[in-house]
């Protein structure tokens, strides 16, 4: 439930309960006044009623066509009290409970119910010096039916009350909150990449508005770290590839002195030939290392020329190397799919895997590669890579620095089994640049499963 929705939902709780507070009270005032009003006419009409001369036929109170009080006396020598006026019209007066002497003489001086059909209100009172009890009665009916009507009419009222409340408040709290939507557009906005909008101000005072400069604040200092950082990576590739081009040069200069050297030299001494080899060993590893930043520095630029081709034939031919090379049991199951792109950039993902097998597995283990297609959740056709391994694989902690740059994941720095720590950020580089994506994660065989997704042709797919 959205916050609008709660503070809508407080505030008709908040006025059903005030509505009904106020009800409450007036229904309990209502009653008290009704059944007031009561006791005291029958207080009135019992200092007036004369039995003896209800016994002869006759009465001090006016009589009427509807007789408001019932009046009975309980004489002495009698266990029930008799009946001397009863209430209602003349024509259909209403039956008075039986009233016993044990009865009377409980509620003797005290006004109280009597249960029955009707409901009456009674006071029962000594009268005359025989000790005789007068009982002056009125029903309730009308009373207590008024009562439900009015009970009805507060229930409703409360209703009513409580919908129009959450009515006025649900209009008032969108109102209130159309600042703290422009701020929810305005930061979904920034995080699409829009760093150049701001959130709306609100009224200045306010928390809303204390809200807004906080974040405009936040904003424009994340804006100006992220434009730094950029600033710096620009500014570090731009050196790296500068740096690149420059070392080619020498490089290649070296490396032919040391070709004319070893051929120059027919009966070099034990010392000079391994001098000779370790400096061409290292240039071809410092050759490797350039010629990896400038592979890297081509792809940033995106400036390549794309074509349309079958990435099928390139993982079998790359990863039979495998089989061929390492003696390693390899299983294919290879679908033909075509893709846009930039093929000698795919040969390069496909002989960097192939490598990091070599290098990370033992000779002996199983890899499995598959590639077949299927469609993502919006039904776009994609391509699906996934080569697993028996190797050690990657520690799930240290997954997401495999694909940074400049990682190596063995700290030992050996040749044998770490390289530059470009092997996996160029094969992200190719790929994402190609709109697809990289995950590595556990292989049923034991070791490390990458899986490449990217868009292919909708007619291959099945």
């Amino acid at each position: 439930m959205t916050l609008r929705w709660r503070i809508t939902a407080v505030t008709v709780l908040l006025v059903a309960l005030a509505a009904g507070v106020v009800a409450g009270f007036a229904y309990t005032t209502a009653k008290r006044i009704q059944y007031q009003t009561l006791d005291a006419g029958l207080l009135a009409a019992s200092g007036q009623v004369s039995p003896r001369a209800l016994e002869r036929g006759g009465s001090r109170l006016p009589l009427s066509t509807y007789q408001p009080y019932a009046i009975a006396l309980l004489r002495p020598q009698d266990e029930t009290a008799t009946m001397l006026l009863p209430a209602g019209n003349a024509d259909q007066p209403l039956a008075l409970p039986t009233i016993t002497r044990e009865q009377a003489q409980a509620r003797s001086g005290t006004i109280s119910m009597l249960p029955g059909e009707p409901t009456y209100r009674a006071i029962i009172r000594p009268s005359g010096p025989r000790r005789a009890l007068l009982i002056v009665a009125a029903p309730v009916a009308e009373i207590e039916a008024g009562l439900r009507q009015l009970a009805l009419g507060l229930a409703l009222a409360v209703a009513l009350t409580a919908a129009i409340g959450g009515l006025g408040a649900w209009f008032i709290v969108r109102r209130f909150f159309r600042p703290v939507d422009a701020m929810v557009q305005a930061a979904s906005d920034i995080a699409a990449g829009d760093m150049d909008l701001r959130v709306p101000q609100a009224s200045a005072g306010t928390e809303l508005g204390e809200l807004s400069q906080a974040l405009n604040g936040m904003i424009e200092s994340l804006t100006t770290s992220l434009t730094a950082v950029a600033d710096s990576e620009r500014r570090l590739r731009t050196f790296v590839s500068d740096a690149s081009h420059e070392i080619r040069t020498p490089l290649t200069a070296i490396r032919g002195y040391i070709d004319l050297l070893q051929v120059e030299r027919t009966n070099p001494s034990e010392l000079e030939r391994r001098a000779l080899d370790r400096l061409t060993s290292e240039s071809r590893r410092l050759e490797g290392l350039v010629t990896q930043l400038l592979l890297l520095d081509r792809i940033d630029e995106q400036d390549e020329e794309w074509s349309e081709f079958d990435l099928e034939p390139l993982v079998r031919e790359y990863c039979s190397d495998l089989a061929l090379t390492d003696t390693r049991p390899l299983t294919l199951d290879l679908a033909p799919t075509l893709i846009r792109g930039n093929e000698s950039q795919w040969r390069q993902v496909l002989a960097n895997l192939v490598q990091n097998i070599q290098r990370h597995t033992p000779a002996q283990s199983q890899v499995n590669v598959h590639l077949h297609h299927q469609r993502d959740a919006q039904g776009a056709p994609l391509a699906v890579l996934e080569i697993d391994d028996a190797g050690p694989g990657i520690p799930p902690e240290r997954r997401a620095f495999a694909t940074q740059r400049f990682t190596r994941l063995d700290p030992s720095r050996s040749k044998q089994t770490g390289g530059f720590g470009l092997g996996m950020s160029i094969i992200t580089a190719v790929v994402q640049r190609h709109g697809g994506s990289i995950e590595l994660v556990d292989s049923p065989l034991g070791g490390l499963r990458v899986r490449i997704q990217v868009g292919t042709k909708a007619s291959h797919l099945n």
